[in-house]
């Protein structure tokens, strides 16, 4: 929008502006507002206007023809307004990485993507910029147009991350150019049941893929590759021989392509990376002290915040046995993503402000510092917990089977979640590849967190990986399970309570240069304003030292370490214009302040605040009409 901006602000102007000034306006570099001139200048003749400078005073526009001006405004705002830099970026990735030729023109480009070439053109920058993070560069060259240069194990990395962001450009066409997959996925499920090996459906999705843009890449791909045909007599790496080696020569059979030594390593690499370890940890961990530990932890804790996880000998049990494995893995410098981090740490803020918090007495007591992504495995382990707190509730079916990614930590919270709807009846959990032991358990109820490719004869209620509040209530209406009390109608729904906290004088529309002095300075507005306890401006920049609170499409949800405000309030700032932090778009801030009687609150905030985030053109609304009003209806229509 940076072009639209700049050439709204030359149109609006009735002096001459200079250059000093659209560098502050805009938040950019004097390089890259001359080069935003010099494609207005250029683009002046066909579009209604002159750009016209004078030495000493500045730049002005000079309209001919105001319709054709308008017309252009329009195309501007229409084309950045509609693709973010992410979605940008995976529509450019995908016509360059999916090409026949070896450089694709920025005329192409255009044409696929229903782009101006101009604006195109001016964003290939934060394209470049993206793939340097994959050590790859985007070389332009006159008249040929642009491609990817870097090593092939380079771009399948690449390719795999993109794919592996959802539903895209690039996944469509690598699972049209695939087609069906599902012989190399229960060829792979098979080897899976017979090495016994633990793999969980994300790393099971990330290895199928691997292979699907291996296939794209060995047979389209227009750089020459030299590569050596595997020999079926040749061993190869011992990991992949004893688990998914028959796959990967079978794909390689099936499409026609060899596979080099390098290609037998990098999958070699995934498998081990994707494989969980059954066995004994490597290092002797000794357990009965780390457990010891645990609970001296969780029992001054719980005196703190008023919980019992220190009462739950299962879950120390689970997480003794979860760290020593961790342990055991950072050891070997192995760590696994976690594709549920954010929504873990929007969703449940409390939970994994207590995470943060035991993240530090792990480092203390063991030297050991714990990435994010870990740290999320480890909340499933304390959302598990606050679960089975809460399981007081009656069932009516007799086998309840719930299919989940893998058998671990999230298939024992997602369990114990439905245990809470049918306590005294027999739930268990299974994974995904499991479809003997499904068929003998015979259930007569399923819930399931991925589509089944055979569904049985029996009611089928397909859920979300982590289930909210909302979720349980719609499962037991949906079950006839949630009955009125005899005395009268029951409110239902009170999530949009929350939304009267949203105080009036803590609503503003701001501008800045950096995140961190933003959200210090509205921390301190609300311990001035009487609601922040003496320690909350301090505590929210600690927990901002320990993992930022800034996330999806131009989100963010800053809030303390530990909440003991004085008084409940939710401080909301518009940031105009939009703030890049490390590469990260910034529009809305919601600082979060509840006194300790209010702290039920925040599930429903934070969970309110997830669905806005979801919801791009609900932002959007909200950004370009900044008003109390527009954001409480907007909040309150995705509640509805």
């Amino acid at each position: 929008m940076r072009t639209y901006l700049l050439l709204k602000l030359l149109e609006d102007a009735t002096t001459d502006l200079s250059l000093n000034y659209f560098v502050e306006e805009l938040g950019v570099s004097k390089r890259t507002v001359q080069n935003e001139l010099a494609y207005l200048r250029k683009a002046g003749d066909t579009h209604g206007y002159t750009l016209r400078s004078s030495y000493g005073k500045g730049y002005s526009l000079e309209i001919q023809d105001q319709k054709q001006l308008d017309a252009f405004l329009a195309e501007l705002y229409s084309d950045d307004a509609v693709l973010n830099e992410e979605t940008l970026i995976i529509k450019v990735l995908s016509v360059i990485l999916t090409a026949s030729q070896e450089y694709t023109s920025v005329a192409e480009l255009s044409e696929k993507l229903g782009l101006s070439a101009t604006v195109l053109y001016a964003k290939l920058d934060t394209v470049a910029t993206f793939v340097g993070s994959y050590s790859l560069k985007l070389e332009r060259r006159s008249h040929y147009g642009v491609k990817l240069a870097g090593t092939g194990s380079a771009v399948r990395g690449l390719m795999l991350d993109l794919y592996m962001k959802g539903e895209n450009d690039f996944k469509t066409i690598v699972d049209d150019r695939v087609g069906n997959f599902d012989e190399y996925e229960r060829l792979s499920e098979d080897c899976i049941r017979q090495q016994h090996l633990r793999i969980g459906y994300y790393e099971f999705q990330r290895l199928m893929a691997w292979l699907k843009i291996l296939i794209v890449y060995a047979t389209d791909w227009p750089v020459p590759k030299q590569q050596v045909t595997v020999n079926e007599a040749r061993p190869i790496d011992s990991c992949i021989t004893n688990s998914l080696s028959v796959v990967l020569r079978q794909v390689a059979k099936s499409f026609r392509f060899s596979v080099s030594a390098e290609l037998e390593r990098e999958f070699g690499k995934l498998v081990r990376e994707s494989a969980q370890k059954s066995d004994v940890p490597g290092i002797v961990i000794d357990t009965k002290e780390l457990g010891t530990k645990l609970l001296a932890f969780f029992s001054a804790s719980d005196l703190k915040h008023h919980t019992d996880y220190a009462g739950d000998s299962e879950f120390i049990n689970r997480l003794t046995t979860h760290l020593s494995f961790l342990f055991a893995r950072l050891d070997e410098k192995i760590t696994y993503k976690n594709p549920l981090l954010l929504e873990l740490c929007i969703r449940y803020p409390m939970v994994f402000d207590l995470v943060l918090k035991f993240s530090e007495f792990l480092n203390a007591q063991f030297g050991i510092h714990i990435s994010n992504d870990e740290l999320g495995f480890i909340a499933v382990h304390f959302l598990n917990h606050d679960a089975s707190e809460k399981n007081r509730i009656f069932k009516r079916y007799e086998r309840v089977a719930v299919i989940c990614t893998t058998g671990g930590g999230v298939s024992n919270l997602v369990r114990t979640q439905i245990l809470g709807i049918f306590p005294n009846q027999d739930v268990r959990a299974f994974s995904f590849w499991e479809e003997q032991d499904i068929q003998d358990f015979r259930p007569n109820l399923i819930f399931s967190v991925i589509p089944l490719k055979r569904e049985p004869q029996v009611p089928i209620i397909y859920i979300h990986e982590l289930l909210s509040h909302k979720d349980i209530a719609n499962i037991k209406r949906m079950l006839f399970i949630d009955g009125l009390p005899p005395d009268g109608d029951a409110r239902l729904n009170v999530t949009n309570e929350y939304l009267a906290l949203i105080r009036p004088e803590l609503f503003s529309v701001v501008q800045g240069d950096c995140y961190t002095d933003l959200i210090q300075a509205m921390a301190h507005q609300i311990t001035a304003e009487g609601y922040g306890d003496k320690d909350y401006e301090p505590n929210v920049m600690l927990r901002e030292q320990f993992m930022s609170t800034i996330y999806n499409n131009g989100i963010a949800m800053p809030h303390p370490i530990e909440m003991k405000g004085k008084k409940s309030a939710i401080a909301v700032a518009i940031v105009k214009p939009t703030l890049i932090e490390d590469e990260r778009e910034i529009k809305i801030i919601f600082m979060v302040c509840l006194a300790k009687e209010d702290l039920h609150y925040y599930s429903n905030i934070s969970n309110g605040i997830f669905n806005l985030m979801q919801d791009s053109q609900q932002i959007s609304k909200v950004y370009e009409q900044p008003m109390l009003t527009t954001l409480v209806n907007t909040l309150r229509g995705l509640e509805d």
